[in-house]
Formats: C-alpha cells, sequence, structure tokens
C-alpha cells in the first residue's frame, strides 16, 4: 500500500515478483479505481477488492500486506469541511481492515502511531528503556533555573552547551551562551522546553522482519542493541522500524525512532537487506504452505 514512485515500495514489489508472488501497488484501497466491500460483524469479517473486469480478490486470497503510507483521497471537486470529513472516515475504516486481515501486514499500525506518525521520541521512551535501549537524559521545564542548572552540570561533564528541541517538530537548536539562554528563558514563560545532551552523526539502524541491518560497520555496542531492537519490535507489533544512534557524552544512545522508516537514510547493501528481511516476513506463510500445508493458496501481495 504505497506509490510505486517510492524506491522503498517498488524494491519490494519487485523482489517479490522475482520470486513468483503476484503483487499490486494500491496508494488507497478503499479509493478509486479500486472498488471496495467490506461486510462485518460480531462474528465474522469479509472483504473484496475489484478492478475493472478481474475477478473479485477475497480477503482470505491476500497472503500479506506492505503497509507504506495512510490512505489519500484526491481532492479535486471536494469541499474543504467535506474532504476533511472523508479522510477521517477513510483513515478509521482503513486501520480497522487492515487490523481484520488474517495475513502478514508490514505494518498493522496501532491507532496511536496511524494517527500520529511522527511521534515525538519522549513519547518513545520509557518502552525504550525498558526494551534495553541507551536514553539520553532529557529535562522538560518551564522554570528558568532548572534550565541553567541544568546546562551548567552539562558545562562540569565538558560538554558545550544544551540541546533545544521543540517538542513538535524535528528541529534542534544548540544553547551556547547566554544570549542563548536568556532567549530560552523569554520561551519558558509561554510554555516549558525541552533540553537533552548534544550528540554526534547518526547511524541508522531497521528492523526489517526479523533481520536487524546496519548501515554502515555496525557500532561494537550492535551485540546488546540487536536484541533490544528485536525487543522493540515485539513490544510494538512493528515488523519495520528504524531508530537513528549516535555518540554523546553519555555513550551511544539512541537520538529517533521512525516509525515509518526513511529508506534513504540506508545506502545500496542495506536495502537490499532490508529489503529480504521484508520480503521473508510477508511470505513466511505462505512458504510454509507451500512447502508443508496439504492446501494450495493463490493469493496476492498488496
Amino acid at each position: 500500500m504505497g506509490e510505486s514512485r517510492d524506491s522503498c515500495c517498488l524494491s519490494v514489489c519487485l523482489a517479490l515478483e522475482a520470486r513468483n508472488y503476484p503483487t499490486r501497488i494500491i496508494a488507497n484501497p478503499l479509493a478509486q479505481p479500486p472498488r471496495f466491500a467490506w461486510r462485518l460483524n460480531n462474528e465474522q469479517s469479509a472483504s473484496q477488492l475489484v478492478w475493472d473486469e478481474e475477478p473479485p480478490l477475497l480477503h482470505d486470497q491476500i497472503s500479506g500486506v506492505f503497509v507504506r503510507q495512510s490512505a489519500w483521497l484526491d481532492p479535486t471537486g471536494w469541499q474543504p469541511d467535506d474532504l476533511a470529513y472523508m479522510h477521517a472516515e477513510t483513515q478509521a475504516a482503513l486501520v480497522a481492515w487492515l487490523w481484520s486481515l488474517p495475513c502478514p501486514v508490514v505494518n498493522r499500525y496501532s491507532p496511536a502511531i496511524w494517527y500520529r506518525p511522527k511521534v515525538s521520541l519522549l513519547c518513545w521512551q520509557y518502552l525504550l528503556r525498558r526494551c534495553g535501549f541507551p536514553t539520553l537524559e532529557t529535562l522538560v521545564t518551564n522554570k528558568e533555573e532548572e534550565a541553567r542548572a541544568f546546562g551548567q552540570r552539562l558545562a562540569q561533564e565538558g560538554v558545550a552547551g544544551a540541546v533545544y528541541g521543540p517538542l513538535t517538530s524535528e528541529v534542534r537548536y544548540l544553547i551556547i551562551d547566554d544570549k542563548d539562554w536568556s532567549g530560552l528563558a523569554a520561551m519558558q514563560r509561554s510554555a516549558p522546553v525541552c533540553l537533552t545532551y548534544p550528540h554526534g552523526a547518526a547511524q541508522f539502524v531497521c528492523l526489517a522482519g526479523e533481520h536487524v541491518v546496519w548501515e554502515g560497520e555496525p557500532p561494537p555496542e550492535a551485540a546488546l542493541l540487536d536484541p533490544a531492537i528485536r525487543r522493540f519490535g515485539l513490544a510494538t507489533g512493528l515488523a519495520f522500524v528504524a531508530f537513528a544512534f549516535a555518540q554523546t557524552a553519555q555513550g551511544l544512545c539512541v537520538i529517533a525512532v521512525e516509525s515509518h522508516p526513511y529508506f534513504e537514510h540506508f545506502g545500496d547493501a542495506a536495502r537490499q537487506q532490508i529489503v529480504e528481511g521484508l520480503v521473508e516476513f510477508l511470505t513466511a506463510d505462505v512458504n510454509y504452505l507451500r512447502n508443508g500445508a496439504a492446501q494450495s493458496l493463490q493469493g496476492s501481495l498488496i
């Protein structure tokens, strides 16, 4: 479920077709050109997709779904209020439909992530620590003296400045001199600010099914981080999730979580491994049936 212009979506599609799995890239299953029908009650759920004169694709004929984007509606011809309403209805129906499918789904997002794809690192903090990730000490405060004390403590540790990050964006600012701290104090009179340690260049790592794929040479800490990454995937139900790590005064720490990974953060070798991991995850049940079950399966992978 995505766009053919998306290199990750296209790479997975081509890899599946190379293994003789029929595939189809759909921007929005609930909007034309496919015709969508779904009947559900307390006991059962049955849906189908139809393209032109093709036979209907029933829900139990779908062998796997790879989700790269949420549903998008063409705004042409819609009034703004009607478009907003239809977009909300489509989003709700689509996340429910993805959860109703019996096949593997990458990713079967929870509503919390589906409706808020850019989740702040602070929201992940508890789960990251529980899974064994090294995380940065962070201060959220609207008290000027606490912010200043945090900066002074970092200076005593030999750290040049603190990093201010708005809670509503990924922009980061280095707070160094008195002018910076005074500007921060002015903002604190209106809202709390978030401060943490500065860090070095980011190194990205991705969980793709059962595969943990590092961009470049894995750090020495990878032996401890790889199990933590897998635990995070199990805890969140995310089979495709990426992390950014960086060196800090507190050692190597996670600095970002991407529930919708950027394929462009990885080079060619890592991308190939990611695609292999996703294909293995999507086709695991299909391969089991092919190799050992007494029934045949004719399915399509979206």
